[in-house]
């Protein structure tokens, strides 16, 4: 009776999954559809997150939303699995509107220009670990709000800890400045872009300014770059070969290093462990930096990782990183996490 009653509730929450268009129509649905635990779950979830929705048939429709992720991270979670979901502050999204608004890499089709093999005096001379978030060159975690600008907050994380590691400090540097002005090298703002014309654009202006000169606002704005501000700058910057992950490895044990990733609903629901990324392709739709890895072998599943930093803030994942693991969907990586890397030079 309850795998029955299960099922049932899984279909009415793909029900109210329709089209807000639709739902809207149905302005008397009845709270009863939702299991009263689920509904005490829901409530709980708005005031943790200081939800609010602008109408009634609003609140309905993300209810339905909620009812399905609820039973898909407990789903998740009673798998024997090296990592947990949980409901966070995505719970009232469905993928496809997350992804439209939390993502926001664009690759391009053309393959990577500046592509560069690693210098490592052979690939037994690389560290089984390196975490450059100990050294003192990577900044606390930030976050993109609602627009696509992943790609943004990835390459200038790249670029703040390259600076440092270049002896100088490190900066809080703006994106908001990419996300208004790099349109110049191919980049569309809050509706995508690249972390390498990221850097191209950067390299073609000078450099980029303090995020406390030009700060980040979450939306697409006219470009206010001023030479005159410029805090620090990159001299060029190298693509890692595609699909080698001993080479992206490589380049990570030198500095961190942007790469794309494909984001599905298990990643959105992260909470902590290491992620196996079940169901993962290679359709890339978000920019991040990997800041390290434990990499003893490239065998032994949930002991292997990547050291991921997000740009969906503090509150997501584990204080807003992601361990992913090193071992699976070879040789792209986890989530295509190898087929696109690249890192500034200063």
């Amino acid at each position: 009776m309850r795998k029955v009653a299960i099922i049932a509730l899984l279909a009415i929450a793909g029900a109210a999954l329709v089209s807000f268009a639709s739902y809207k129509m149905q302005k008397n649905a009845s709270l009863q559809q939702v299991p009263g635990y689920v509904e005490e779950a829901f409530q709980t979830w708005m005031k943790t997150h200081s939800k609010s929705y602008a109408s009634p048939q609003e609140l309905n429709f993300r209810r339905g939303v909620f009812l399905q992720n609820y039973f898909t991270v407990m789903n998740y979670n009673k798998r024997p699995s090296t990592f947990k979901t949980a409901l966070n502050l995505f719970a009232d999204l469905t993928l496809e509107e997350f992804t439209s608004k939390y993502t926001g890499v664009k690759v391009p089709q053309s393959p990577p220009k500046n592509v560069r093999t690693i210098e490592t005096n052979g690939l037994t001379q690389i560290p089984s670990t390196v975490d450059w978030r100990s050294k003192g060159v990577v900044n606390a975690v930030k976050n993109q709000g609602s627009c696509g600008s992943c790609w943004a907050f990835s390459a200038t994380s790249s670029i703040e800890s390259a600076v440092a590691l270049s002896g100088k400090s490190l900066y809080n540097l703006a994106e908001q400045q990419l996300v208004d002005c790099a349109g110049t090298t191919g980049n569309y703002g809050c509706n995508g872009g690249w972390m390498d014309w990221a850097f191209e654009y950067v390299i073609s202006v000078g450099g980029q300014e303090l995020t406390s000169a030009y700060p980040y606002t979450a939306q697409d704005g006219t470009c206010k770059f001023s030479k005159s501000l410029i805090a620090a700058s990159i001299s060029s910057f190298y693509d890692v070969p595609q699909n080698q992950c001993k080479q992206l490895q490589a380049a990570v044990a030198t500095k961190p290093t942007s790469v794309a990733i494909q984001v599905i609903q298990s990643f959105q629901m992260y909470a902590s462990g290491v992620y196996n990324g079940a169901g993962c392709g290679t359709s890339l739709n978000h920019g991040v930096t990997i800041v390290g890895y434990n990499i003893s072998d490239w065998t032994t599943a949930g002991q292997n990782w990547w050291i991921v930093r997000n740009s969906w803030g503090a509150s997501w994942g584990e204080a807003g990183y992601i361990r992913m693991d090193s071992t699976v969907q070879q040789p792209n990586g986890i989530c295509g996490i190898c087929m696109v890397a690249s890192y500034p030079i200063v």
